[in-house]
């Protein structure tokens, strides 16, 4: 018996396992982001990007700027070049609906991210902020603030037949239907207005601005995003109507936190794109290594942000 080749084998062997163990096992996974158009959304191609290629893995991500016949065309390139994985935080419901089933056609996972999609699409799992239970919070709050007083509300949308944003804006008033129900057994609110703002700051002001042309006694704004709350809060700035206002809004940018440390908002909801971004890695880990048994949402934590806990969570260094 040759000892010594046996033992050089155990060796090589050996050294084979380890390299093994310390390698990555390299994929190729596609992210098509529906718009880089705002922080949220290119924080959320940076993280994704980030703790992707910190597994060894090739990432290719993309940007559809809002428009659901780019976003079809970037991903059906990304599918030509034999994607392992593709996240999508869809544009449109229907596009992705129709992406999600090319993506099946190739036999390539798909992860939803960010934005919502019916319940029949094939996809290992929705990953996403408590939309619902984070504005439930943020509406019961709005609701102590204004007690007795009547509140007039002008609702700044993103755009219509946004999945995310209607399930948003219905729990801000759900919660302040529950929140007047609990405090006096009536409600006491009216929705002075739906404005469209685009998602961006630019749009929340424009919006804020016809608000006030058509509706001078407006007395709170709830805003489907931070951009537009923050839009919204500097056309109240400059019209003097600031201290007249309360602004609400859902999506933890750290200028929101800012501003309600600041006081010039009232409260929003954290929607961390990093741990959206470490969830949807985590779960291509799970699913490349063999598990199959995912819940139709993988929701974040909940968070409602007021005065009371913006300073603990406002980060100045954040990507977001």
């Amino acid at each position: 018996m040759n000892f010594k080749r046996i033992a050089l084998a155990a060796v090589a062997a050996a050294a084979l396992c380890v390299t093994g163990a310390a390698s990555a096992k390299e994929l190729k996974v596609g992210f098509s982001n529906r718009t880089l158009n705002g922080p949220y959304f290119s924080a959320l191609t940076e993280h994704i990007k980030t703790m992707g290629e910190a597994e060894g893995w090739t990432m290719i991500t993309t940007d559809a700027r809002a428009d659901l016949n780019k976003q079809i065309a970037d991903v059906e390139d990304m599918l030509a070049r034999d994607l392992d994985y593709l996240i999508l935080n869809p544009q449109d419901p229907a596009a992705g609906l129709r992406i999600v089933k090319q993506a099946n056609a190739k036999k390539v996972p798909v992860i939803i991210i960010d934005s919502d999609l019916a319940l029949g699409a094939d996809v290992i799992t929705r990953i996403a902020p408590d939309n619902a239970r984070n504005n439930q919070l943020i509406g019961e709050y709005a609701a102590s603030q204004f007690g007795d007083t009547p509140m007039k509300v002008a609702l700044i949308s993103g755009n219509q037949g946004n999945l995310v944003g209607q399930t948003r804006s219905m729990n801000f008033f759900r919660g302040v239907i529950d929140g007047q129900l609990r405090a006096a057994a009536k409600t006491n609110f009216t929705i002075v207005s739906q404005v469209w703002g685009g998602w961006d700051q630019q749009g929340g002001l424009k919006a804020m601005e016809d608000v006030m042309a058509a509706h001078p006694d407006t007395n709170a704004v709830y805003t489907e995003n931070d951009d537009m709350a923050l839009g919204a809060v500097h056309a109240l700035k400059a019209a003097g109507k600031l201290a007249d206002v309360k602004v609400y809004s859902y999506d933890g940018n750290k200028n929101a936190y800012k501003a309600i440390i600041d006081g010039e908002m009232q409260a929003t909801g954290e929607n961390n794109p990093k741990i959206m971004a470490e969830m949807a890695i985590d779960t291509i880990k799970k699913y490349d290594a063999g598990e199959r048994q995912f819940t139709d949402y993988s929701l974040c934590p909940v968070l409602a942000v007021t005065k009371e806990n913006a300073e603990k969570v406002y980060d100045p260094n954040s990507l977001f």
